[in-house]
């Protein structure tokens, strides 16, 4: 059954209070839908509740008492760095978290579970990535998320569970306040007026801009039945790939010509030098295309730090 409108609609979202989490519960009241976040930290109680979703018990009372149409989950550790230091905490948080999910939904009338992913679960597969190529991922946080895939497509194909699983590249934005990642380590680096540090610096990588994000979650939170296909993967990219040092560059450009990018010659362990996927499926299905350009996107998103350092003084 699909959800042609927002209003009214019960949508609970793990990971809520997340730089995504957070854009989404927004999005999803200004269409005026009735929401509940899911979150270990809160920020907005009067939307969010403090649930561990790693708890099967808690999650069972709370979709008893809310009756979701519609779950987003979100929660997840997000890092592939924190993965690497923290393996079985990984595993753990990220397997256990989806399984709940999938598992008390069985228990409702659920009409959509969204499962969120990643491009990096195809690892080094031929570039540019598409759903039905296999994933070939190595470090934990990269498995740790092909093995919730797996599930959430046996989930579907076994008990006929409405579950889609978009493939995000990397999401930036107005409110990402996770300063390891490069674009707020960069902006806030620039604002404060620092030259900002680069490792090696020729990985290319895709950006795309939150309001993209949210549109396709939104959309893929509203498809059809008649859209659903059997592969429920669905990769959400944005524009041309670019490296690591040109993105630099063009934050720099952004604030200040004084500063330059301080080089570290040695590229990341493990890093994965060129990342590209096909959105062509979103595209033909959901009549979903990027709208933001990466300039625009990186205006926008500088124009935000530079109001939070200001406000921060």
């Amino acid at each position: 059954m699909q959800i042609k409108s927002w209003e009214n609609s019960r949508v609970l979202v793990t990971g809520s209070a997340g730089f995504i989490g957070r854009h989404l519960l927004a999005h999803l009241q200004k269409k005026k839908a009735i929401v509940l976040g899911l979150a270990r930290h809160p920020h907005n109680l009067t939307v969010e509740k403090k649930v561990d979703v790693s708890s099967k018990k808690d999650l069972m009372a709370v979709f008893t008492q809310f009756r979701p149409d519609v779950c987003f989950h979100l929660a997840s550790e997000s890092l592939v760095e924190a993965g690497s230091r923290q393996p079985y905490e990984t595993f753990n948080n990220n397997i256990t978290s989806a399984l709940n999910v999938l598992e008390v939904s069985r228990s409702f009338n659920i009409r959509r579970i969204i499962i969120a992913s990643t491009s990096h679960v195809y690892g080094k597969a031929p570039v540019p990535y598409r759903e039905d190529e296999p994933a070939k991922p190595s470090r934990p946080y990269e498995t740790s998320k092909t093995c919730v895939d797996l599930i959430a497509q046996s989930y579907a194909d076994s008990f006929n569970l409405p579950v889609l699983i978009p493939r995000f590249v990397n999401i930036y934005g107005p409110g990402d306040l996770n300063f390891s990642r490069i674009i707020p380590k960069t902006m806030m680096s620039v604002v404060h007026g620092k030259n900002p540090t680069l490792w090696g610096g020729s990985a290319k990588r895709q950006y795309m801009y939150v309001d993209d994000a949210i549109r396709a979650y939104s959309m893929l939170g509203q498809i059809t039945d008649t859209q659903l296909e059997k592969n429920r993967i669905y990769n959400v990219g944005a524009g041309k790939p670019i490296s690591a040092r040109d993105l630099i560059t063009k934050i720099i450009a952004l604030g200040s010509e004084k500063l330059f990018i301080d080089k570290i010659e040695d590229e990341r362990e493990d890093e994965l030098l060129h990342q590209v996927v096909s959105w062509d499926k979103m595209r033909r299905s959901m009549k979903w295309m990027p709208r933001t350009t990466l300039d625009r996107g990186l205006w926008l998103t500088y124009q935000w730090y530079k109001t939070v350092h200001v406000n921060s003084r």
